[in-house]
């Protein structure tokens, strides 16, 4: 059954784009009146060939014909052109939309969503929507307006005729509707043995040590050959439909077609209806039927597409993440309170973080260690206001962090994990990166010696120009962590979060800790490492088990 509401909503996305749309409706319309003016023509041909002997005027008939079929691919061409242009400005903007909610969902949604499957079905959905729009669009409105173009240059030529017309043009429609319904029982028979020998396939292949200790190969290709036999009866069965069903659908039309050209000859002695005439109506009768065939399939494939549309819509109305904070600090000292923060997940009962309590002075660097993934995770996500405290409190210098701006909170925060991302295509843009970006080349530069990435962009070929990534130059971890401490000393903020950083080879470690070193001076740090850094600002060692906080003890500064 066909919902109107994701149609509407769809709608009003692509009336944005209404000059194209304007283009589109002003060429089908030509496209219709070409087709509907073709039996007049053809009325007009015969009557200068077999009755009036005119040569004149079938050379203009002739003339005005090979005008209107030029005119008519004209129009095509812009109806094609412009229709599949709104519908590409419709795919951009949905594909935007999708970027934005997927950027802007709480972290928690992540939890269950199935990345590559979800993001495959999203970005599949969009496709096949902006493709299928085309053909909507083209067949509602342009075979629309054709047939009602028909239908009046019809009542031009016999007003009895169309009504003769009109009743008989569905049957053929019904015919071949019936015979397309009765072979989709056939495919979903196949569809639904398909199905089952895959399962039956998965479960082998799930049980292949125990099949191949026992020498069962023999057996389980007999047993699937069975299972798989369905799917030859359902082929055959469909086969055997289709050869008998088409063929007696065609003689089926072909009988409604000649009892039609035989009233018409009938008519023709008796003079109600002339040779020219009679030319006419047969060529508007044949125009009538692909027309009307594909605007009676619309329904089914609109309810078809109807799934996919749904899909994307129930996506984009999930809720973003809200920014509840209202206080904007202008200078962060950086100092860090947890009262009483307890955390789990929405699914489990156990939390993850349980009865901490910790406070973080300014400019204080602490280690974090004997944490589980799943602690420091959740640690860093609630300090980065990704996530909420399932009870207790966070405090920014003494002010609480949910009642802090999100984008005030987030530009006095760096982070840089063990998994450095490359985010822009050159080595300029990974350091001024987002809200950056419009840094000069000065500070990028200073903040790329500081970090001792630029001993490794001089020797690329364009140097901070270089496009990386697949096509561009090669980046390694070492590299990629020094352009992500770059990023964090362009920006500048009062807290710093490290996550595991650490480096294969003794020169990169060298000069990673004195990257790192440089970075943390004056700035708040947390340090999450199983094994303590050799880095000389350490002030304190905080052990976190089971979600609490077992110990905390003082470092020694190694000057």
């Amino acid at each position: 059954m066909i919902h109107p509401q994701p149609y509407f909503r769809l709608l009003s996305r692509l009336v944005s784009h209404w000059k194209l749309l304007s283009l589109a409706l002003f060429a089908m319309l030509i496209i219709a009146t070409t087709s509907a003016s073709l039996p007049i023509l053809i009325k007009q041909l015969l009557d200068s060939t077999f009755i009036q002997k005119d040569s004149a005027l079938l050379q203009t008939t002739l003339l005005a014909m090979i005008t209107l079929f030029i005119v008519r691919s004209v129009a095509s061409s812009i109806s094609i052109y412009t229709t599949t242009k709104a519908s590409g400005q419709l795919g951009i903007d949905l594909r935007r939309d999708m970027f934005n909610k997927l950027l802007t969902l709480p972290v928690s949604f992540y939890t269950h969503f199935n990345k590559k499957s979800e993001v495959d079905r999203l970005v599949s959905s969009i496709n096949q929507i902006t493709h299928h729009t085309t053909r909507h669009i083209t067949i509602l409105v342009q075979d629309g307006l054709t047939i009602i173009g028909l239908v009046i240059c019809i009542l031009y030529l016999n007003h009895e005729l169309t009504l003769l017309l009109l009743l008989v043009s569905p049957l053929p429609i019904l015919i071949i509707q019936m015979t397309h319904d009765h072979l989709n029982k056939f495919n979903q028979k196949n569809l639904c043995a398909s199905d089952n020998l895959i399962q039956h396939l998965l479960q082998s292949i799930q049980h292949c040590r125990e099949i191949r200790l026992n020498g069962g190969q023999d057996h389980e290709s007999h047993r699937l050959s069975k299972i798989a036999e369905p799917i030859y009866h359902a082929e055959i069965q469909q086969a055997l439909s289709r050869a008998v069903l088409i063929p007696a659908g065609q003689i089926t039309i072909a009988l409604i077609l000649i009892a039609m050209i035989y009233f018409l000859t009938q008519q023709i002695p008796d003079n109600p209806l002339s040779l020219d005439k009679a030319g006419a109506f047969l060529a508007a009768a044949l125009l009538f039927i692909n027309p009307i065939q594909r605007i009676a399939n619309t329904p089914k494939q609109l309810e078809q597409d109807q799934r996919n549309i749904e899909t994307l819509f129930l996506f984009l109305d999930q809720v973003s993440e809200q920014d509840t904070g209202t206080r904007s600090l202008e200078h962060v000292a950086g100092k860090l309170t947890f009262e009483q923060v307890r955390f789990c997940h929405d699914t489990q009962t156990k939390p993850i973080l349980r009865h901490l309590n910790l406070t973080i002075k300014p400019h204080e660097a602490i280690v974090f260690t004997g944490y589980t993934d799943a602690e420091k995770n959740a640690l860093i996500d609630l300090v980065l206001r990704l996530r909420q405290p399932t009870s207790g409190k966070i405090l920014v210098d003494d002010q609480p962090l949910t009642e802090i701006q999100l984008n005030n909170l987030h530009a006095n925060i760096g982070i840089i994990t063990k998994d450095a991302a490359l985010l822009d295509e050159k080595v300029a843009g990974n350091i001024a990166y987002g809200a950056m970006k419009c840094a000069s080349e000065a500070k990028i530069t200073a903040a790329a010696h500081a970090s001792h990435a630029m001993e490794f962009i001089r020797q690329m070929p364009e140097g901070l120009q270089t496009r990386i990534g697949r096509n561009g130059a090669r980046i390694s971890k070492e590299q990629c962590q020094k352009i992500a401490i770059a990023r964090v000393l362009l920006k500048n903020p009062s807290i710093l979060i490290l996550d595991e950083i650490s480096a294969t080879n003794q020169l990169d470690a060298d000069d990673l800790c004195h990257a790192l070193e440089r970075l943390m001076q004056n700035r708040t740090t947390l340090i999450f490492n199983q094994d303590v850094p050799h880095l000389k600002k350490i002030d304190r060692v905080v052990v976190l088990k089971n979600g609490c906080i077992t110990q905390n003890f003082t470092q020694g500064n190694a000057d």
